[in-house]
């Protein structure tokens, strides 16, 4: 028996070996001359680990920076040195909803909207569906995910909840693959909730689709109009959008499904809840404007909706403690990509972070990766 308990150790440890050679071994465009580069090599080598991955793309916040510092690991396409870069394209996913909640923030500022009114006042036409047992749908339990709306719209829970994880992105592009944004209205007055708004919590896409209705609403203009106005423009933010042009699809990282195999965009159906495509250069202007908790705008958007400091929810961001101090975040995986924001405003430090693989565990290995920097740099 020893030899082969011998002969079982070695192989773990032949196995380790490997995954640790070539995770030492991904590309990467760090220069390992600083404090912070080392500590993000560190935390990127322990992350490629897993064999699963595939590229990532970060941007690294600094309030005593004067400029965000990008680093770039893996490849855009598996099995070829292909390098990302700071311009390459990633499909945001879920991080998306947190440019929704920012204009609905703006508008609970500007007094155009309030966190518990009736939220079918702020929209077209009447709605006797959004409520149930007498309770309306409001921005605060649409925010938070407490709401009683259905995860989607068409409804998906027959492909979500298939044992094929492999099939479900088929599954789901087959049941929105014919439906458009302008179909959305329409299909939202045939739609139920599911419990009394306020009492449960459970995700719903199709509840940040009705915020972003209502900002449309408020403000007189098409959604997407007034993203770019609001958000985009003013942060220069060129190169996010919901559609990526012809001439720039070179530019899109290819992503990949827990099995290694390409896997398809989005979409633009995923819309104001998680269609957006960005890159990390983009992000970093994101990401400093939401450091800066001066702006009423974002001080609302950062404020807890519902539980405390230790498990909240803002507008859409997920808050608690790290080490004893507040840390937000918001994470989202397409079909083949997976995001994450992770923000320390008071030491002014914040984190995005952009994979091109949905392996079991990559999101929630984004804001671990950003969390092991923070903690070695501060």
């Amino acid at each position: 028996m020893a030899p082969a308990r011998f002969a079982s150790k070695a192989l773990v440890l032949l196995v380790l070996a490997t995954a640790s050679v070539q995770a030492a071994t991904v590309p990467t465009d760090n220069p390992r001359r600083t404090a912070l580069d080392n500590a993000v090599g560190s935390a990127a080598t322990a992350f490629f680990a897993d064999t699963c991955r595939v590229g990532l793309s970060l941007a690294v916040v600094d309030g005593a920076a004067t400029s965000p510092h990008f680093y770039d690991y893996g490849s855009t396409l598996r099995g070829r040195r292909q390098l990302a870069t700071p311009d390459t394209l990633y499909e945001l996913a879920s991080v998306t909803k947190t440019f929704t909640g920012m204009l609905a923030a703006k508008a609970v500022h500007e007094g155009r909207m309030a966190l518990d009114a009736d939220f079918r006042t702020y929209l077209p036409g009447a709605w006797p569906n959004l409520q149930k047992n007498g309770r309306p749908i409001t921005l605060r339990t649409l925010a938070t995910h407490t709401s009683g709306m259905p995860r989607d719209i068409p409804d998906t829970d027959a492909a979500m909840s298939a044992p094929d994880v492999a099939s479900r992105p088929a599954r789901l592009l087959a049941v929105e693959r014919d439906f458009t944004p302008a179909d959305f209205p329409a299909a939202l007055h045939e739609a139920s909730l599911r419990t009394v708004p306020g009492a449960t919590e459970a995700y719903s896409n199709a509840a940040m689709k009705v915020i972003a209705m209502g900002v449309a609403q408020v403000y007189g203009a098409p959604f997407e109009t007034w993203l770019r106005t609001a958000i985009l423009q003013p942060l220069k933010m060129s190169d996010t959008g919901f559609a990526v042009a012809e001439s720039q699809r070179a530019r899109l990282a290819t992503g990949y499904d827990r099995n290694g195999v390409p896997a398809p965009y989005h979409t633009l159906n995923a819309g104001p809840s998680w269609g957006l495509y960005s890159d990390t250069r983009d992000m970093a202007r994101y990401v400093a404007r939401h450091l800066d908790e001066a702006d009423p705008v974002i001080a609302q958007a950062h404020a807890i909706l519902r539980g405390d400091a230790v498990d909240g929810r803002g507008m859409i961001w997920n808050a608690s403690l790290d080490r004893g101090e507040r840390v937000l975040w918001h994470g989202g995986g397409s079909f083949g990509m997976s995001s994450q924001v992770v923000l320390y405003p008071a030491t002014g430090q914040g984190f995005v972070l952009l994979a091109n693989d949905t392996c079991p565990g990559t999101e929630s290995a984004l804001k671990a990766l950003a969390m092991t920097v923070h903690a070695a740099t501060r």
